[in-house]
């Protein structure tokens, strides 16, 4: 048994410290099943020699609808037909309507929608006096103003889902459905109490609104 140990020993103390020693110090000597440390797939984020922007992350394909999420109705899941052109935008103020029923749990959550992504900038009554405007940022126009109190709703859906002036897109941060219940809210904003809103479209042939 001591002759055993004797030379058993040294095999064990050499096989460890050649394991632990390699020309390379950034690979280790001995893996037990390598691919559980190194993937055959390609990395999220790593380039990619399959595709000729070398990016593996891959956009989805054009017109994919997203599906699963429970906040999503099938409104949501629709693509949106209009281009992101000033023609897009005309013809979105004609053809599009609200498709949601003006009810009482719309309009409340409008209005919540609205306090949250819109009053920053529009201010609490609509009127572009927000945080961000006392604070030296860009002024939106009021919505009871010439230029925004007969915006049709078409064009404030357009408006949110692509971006106007210094108005971003808010397509990533809200639903259709959620931006729909915001312009039933700003429409209540759009003239004076009272008052009948003209059926002209002030933004026609005039200075891009900011909006």
């Amino acid at each position: 048994m001591n002759k055993i140990l004797k030379y058993m020993i040294p095999v064990v103390a050499i096989a460890m410290t050649s394991s632990c020693s390699n020309d390379d110090p950034k690979k280790p000597g001995v893996e037990y099943m390598p691919n559980m440390y190194r993937s055959p797939s390609y990395e999220t984020y790593s380039s990619n020699p399959n595709f000729s922007d070398s990016m593996t992350a891959r956009q989805p394909v054009q017109g994919t609808i997203a599906r699963g999420d429970a906040i999503f109705t099938d409104m949501d899941r629709m693509p949106y037909p209009y281009p992101n052109t000033p023609e897009g935008y005309e013809q979105a103020g004609v053809e599009l309507k609200n498709p949601l029923e003006k009810t009482v749990a719309h309009m409340d959550e409008g209005k919540r929608l609205y306090q949250n992504y819109c009053l920053i900038c529009h201010g609490e009554k609509g009127q572009g006096d927000g945080p961000v405007v006392q604070r030296n940022g860009p002024k939106p126009p009021a919505y009871n103003s010439e230029l925004l109190k007969n915006l049709p709703e078409g064009k404030m859906f357009h408006t949110t889902q692509f971006g106007k002036n210094m108005m971003g897109s808010h397509a990533s941060q809200l639903t259709a459905s959620q931006r729909w219940m915001i312009i039933m809210y700003v429409q209540t904003m759009q003239a004076p109490a009272g008052t009948a809103a003209v059926a002209v479209d002030s933004t026609k042939n005039a200075a891009p609104a900011k909006m």
